[in-house]
């Protein structure tokens, strides 16, 4: 498929404003949650790979630079263009599969995301914690609005888990009906994403930016993940009314 400049940057733009039109701030992380997932899959399910992997990277950067969250930019270009090619790219891959085999590969996704956060926790997180606020400046004295101790057993890690890997499984094999393969492409273009925040915050963002506990980066995968379930949740409706508009519907 022939790249198409304008195409993708009307993409780009959607998601840019996708991205800022809602932002709800997570102290403990400096990120927020947006929208912009949605519009980074209708860009997936509707166009080439490369063209959605420049809509999510550069729109969602451009939000981050725009919106008072730069120190995110440099990783949110890479993570989101790698989340909208990995969605487009599967979404094309899987199409020739049948029903029974997407939702095979469906559940088995669905364990393996959640086994990986229950041994990560169980292992590497559980225990005293301390979670506080972004430190905030007020006449040259930094100031922590909040700041608690919180202990999390190693059981915690393990519902979180189950709980991830349950979601995923209805959103995919139960919800996903006869676009499984679709549902199936954004939980793991949504996983990458999750993964890639963690990563970036847990050595990056938390402890050199806002000079706070690394272990406070966890408390971004729910609000990430559930980016990754509205995303999925409106841009299917979406995307299927413009095939069917189109009369492309068969094509997916």
């Amino acid at each position: 498929m022939k790249f198409d400049v304008i195409k993708a940057t009307l993409y780009t733009a959607a998601v840019y404003v996708a991205t800022v039109i809602l932002q709800v701030s997570t102290p403990a992380t400096g990120g927020y949650f947006n929208l912009g997932e949605t519009a980074i899959y209708v860009a997936a399910l509707l166009s080439d790979p490369l063209t959605a992997g420049i809509a999510g990277g550069v729109g969602s950067a451009l939000a981050d630079l725009t919106t008072g969250y730069s120190y995110y930019a440099p990783a949110t270009l890479v993570i989101k263009f790698v989340e909208g090619f990995t969605v487009s790219w599967l979404a094309l891959k899987l199409r020739g599969w049948s029903l029974s085999r997407s939702r095979y590969a469906s559940a088995i996704t669905s364990v393996i995301v959640g086994l990986v956060i229950a041994v990560v926790g169980f292992y590497q997180l559980s225990g005293a914690s301390t979670i506080s606020s972004a430190p905030i400046e007020v006449l040259g004295v930094k100031l922590t609005s909040l700041q608690v101790q919180v202990y999390l057993p190693a059981a915690f890690w393990t519902a979180v888990g189950v709980i991830v890997a349950g979601l995923l499984f209805y959103f995919t094999v139960v919800k996903g009906g006869r676009n499984v393969h679709l549902t199936l492409a954004i939980a793991v273009g949504g996983s990458l994403m999750v993964l890639g925040y963690l990563l970036y915050e847990y050595f990056i963002v938390n402890p050199i930016i806002l000079k706070s506990p690394p272990v406070q980066a966890l408390t971004e995968v729910p609000v990430n993940y559930g980016q990754v379930f509205v995303g999925m949740a409106v841009a299917l409706p979406i995307t299927s009314f413009v095939r069917e508009a189109s009369g492309s519907e068969a094509e997916s």
